[in-house]
């Protein structure tokens, strides 16, 4: 797999590992496994210097795995996500048992494992359950960070950052329980309705800076701020920040050491994708991209793989806003602007 990325891989047997890909839905979702190991974060600064393939399809496929390496997937289908780590459920409504949770339905699918909606039997509320997927579970790194996550939501105390209620483990598989968020995620609204009125950006957009105020404040760097983690909840003007499994300490050598990248491409700060050093300032460059993306129901920095994005917003603008929404105020426009200057100096120095 390694070859292929970089490209060394021979032709002949190109075409067969690109061919098994096509068709092997387990194997492509062990390269989610990539994103928890970051040894390959050497590999993915190297993805770059690499020659272009000659197979068109090919090449379109390198650039899947590129993603993978860099950041968190979100692309498998929910109906092809294997549930034989659970116990026969109690009821026959249910998709099975986990420890004392009856599974109702799956909410979602991550790199680093599944998201399910449960009602906890002891205390009979419904939860979400996140489970470390089985590929992953063998992984020392993988535990550790999936563990971080647990530790490092629950550190904060904020209305706007998803709540963690318990760390445990069944089946061999570690597994964190979650306040259960009645809603869909921003990206899932942007999705559905293209760019958001003014007055919902300026609700979401204050929301989620406070979240994040929260999180810095405890010394946390999220360093995966994008839509798909911001949850806006049903029946209430609320937003809830999501999944911590980048988050690091500020003091943390792994996040003040150059070399290491981690984050979504198209939302990550210029020093995140050079794995140079970061501080909280990443998260208000992501917060930027957000605002940007609420504006024009587009991601800010677009290409046909990884690293033209992570060159185009080391190096260039997004297109301007009014180009594709004119109803954004000028005082806004200002707002992204400062918060996607490429030097962190240049930024809002904090979220609050």
């Amino acid at each position: 797999m390694k070859e292929l990325i970089e490209g060394t891989l021979p032709s002949p047997e190109q075409i067969i590992l690109t061919s098994h890909l096509d068709q092997c839905t387990s194997c492509r979702q062990a390269l989610d496994g990539l994103a928890a190991d970051e040894r390959w974060s050497a590999a993915a600064r190297q993805l770059g210097q690499t020659e272009p393939c000659p197979e068109p399809a090919l090449q379109e496929l390198i650039n899947d795995v590129k993603s993978e390496i860099v950041s968190e997937s979100h692309g498998e289908p929910v109906n092809s996500i294997s549930l034989d780590f659970l116990s026969p459920p109690e009821k026959s409504e249910h998709l099975g048992r986990l420890a004392h949770y009856e599974i109702i339905e799956v909410i979602g699918q991550g790199g680093m494992g599944v998201v399910l909606k449960a009602i906890d039997a002891k205390l009979q509320r419904v939860v979400a359950i996140k489970v470390m997927a089985p590929q992953l579970a063998t992984s020392a790194s993988a535990r550790k960070r999936f563990i971080r996550e647990a530790q490092a939501a629950a550190a904060i105390r904020n209305e706007h950052v998803i709540d963690i209620h318990a760390v445990d483990e069944a089946n061999g598989l570690p597994f964190l329980e979650m306040e259960y968020i009645s809603g869909v995620s921003l990206q899932q609204r942007i999705d559905r309705t293209g760019p958001l009125q003014l007055k919902e950006i300026l609700r979401i957009g204050m929301q989620t800076a406070a979240g994040l105020a929260a999180a810095h404040a405890q010394g946390l760097i999220h360093r995966d701020i994008k839509p798909a983690n911001i949850m806006l909840e049903n029946g209430v003007e609320r937003v809830k920040v999501t999944d911590f499994g980048l988050a690091r300490a500020v003091d943390d050598a792994s996040v003040t050491e150059s070399g290491v990248i981690a984050g979504t491409p198209q939302y990550m700060a210029p020093e995140q994708a050079l794995g140079d050093a970061v501080d909280h300032r990443a998260d208000l460059f992501s917060l930027g991209s957000v605002l940007y993306a609420m504006c024009t129901g587009r991601q800010p920095f677009r290409g046909s793989g990884t690293m033209a994005v992570l060159k185009r917003f080391c190096e260039e603008t997004p297109r301007p806003i009014p180009d594709i929404n004119p109803d954004i105020p000028d005082w806004l426009l200002e707002i992204v602007a400062k918060l996607h200057a490429k030097n962190p100096a240049d930024r809002f120095q904090h979220a609050a």
